[in-house]
């Protein structure tokens, strides 16, 4: 095994199961503090992005540390999971970016002087753009379960990788739009131009104290997840895209393994947009801090034991 690969594997165990393991604690705590709020429209919006989070970095980052890190691929033998990991992952992706995106978006609205902008910051309209949202990126990763396949590996004999069957009309969609689009200008965009709007709004408002402060925690709470955003994945997008341009040039074997050491690191690093948000959280909102109390934990897990004691008794 050359050094490249001993150092991609040495990265991914040390630096991917610290990620893993912050990120899946962190959005169960989100989970935990985010349930008793959840009738709040960008509560609810958080919580969802909680869950596909988790969804991504296990189909993510946990199959690509047994991967990379110890040598175990079931998806190199198995085609349903091999197909079921591509179309899930990337649908987890986009529908974690999504929820952070409608998240700003019902913040930018609720700071609208306006009462009719003001109208559709609400649960229901919440709940309708998930609806949606899980529809649409559920059919647009269906190619991926179609043409997803096991195809025999290009460096090694007798041996199978998981890739997209060859198709030049999908791996033009997916380099030219798809990566760009939908997972790099589009949520990038969103945020800051919503971000700034809502600065700029809650910074007109004459509001009582405690309303503004509340107002402030949550403009804080989305506007630092916009560089953590761009941080994680512009490296992750612009790698994948020259490789992806580059990918019919014949290359020297030590060029290969930089750009495969390179390729884990930025993958590692874009899985850092699905962990971070409890962190971000935490820094930036006192509120959220004092949540984080073990005594107000307990209470919350007695509260909802409590409560479905009562509802599984007969009326």
């Amino acid at each position: 095994m050359s050094s490249s690969a001993d150092l991609a594997r040495a990265i991914t165990i040390y630096c991917g199961i610290p990620i893993l393991v912050c990120g899946t604690v962190g959005n169960f705590l989100n989970l935990i503090l985010l349930w008793q709020s959840r009738r709040n429209s960008c509560a609810f919006l958080f919580l969802c992005s909680s869950i596909f989070n988790c969804f991504a970095l296990f189909f993510g980052l946990f199959t690509r540390i047994l991967n990379v890190g110890f040598g175990l691929d079931w998806s190199q033998t198995n085609l349903i999971w091999c197909k079921i990991r591509i179309a899930f992952s990337e649908a987890s992706f986009l529908l974690s970016l999504t929820c952070i995106c409608l998240a700003s978006v019902d913040r930018c609205l609720a700071s609208c002087r306006s009462a009719t902008l003001r109208k559709f910051s609400r649960l229901s309209t919440a709940r309708i753009s998930i609806l949606v949202s899980i529809i649409f990126w559920v059919c647009h990763a269906t190619p991926n379960l179609i043409f997803a396949n096991l195809l025999p590996s290009p460096t090694a004999s007798s041996t199978f990788v998981c890739a997209i069957t060859p198709n030049q009309i999908l791996s033009n969609y997916q380099i030219y739009f798809s990566l760009l689009v939908y997972l790099g200008v589009l949520p990038t965009s969103i945020l800051i131009i919503t971000g700034v709007l809502t600065y700029r709004n809650t910074s007109k408002l004459r509001l009582d104290y405690q309303r503004e402060l509340i107002q402030k925690q949550l403009t804080n709470m989305m506007l630092i997840q916009i560089p953590v955003i761009l941080i994680s994945t512009v490296p992750y997008i612009a790698f994948s895209e020259y490789r992806a341009l580059t990918s019919k040039q014949t290359k020297s074997a030590s060029r290969r393994d930089i750009e495969n050491l390179a390729t884990n690191i930025v993958t590692l690093l874009f899985y850092v947009a699905f962990t971070c948000q409890f962190f971000v959280f935490f820094f930036s909102s006192p509120k959220f801090r004092r949540q984080l109390n073990p005594s107000v934990l307990c209470q919350r897990r007695h509260r909802v034991s409590h409560d479905s004691t009562n509802a599984k008794q007969p009326a």
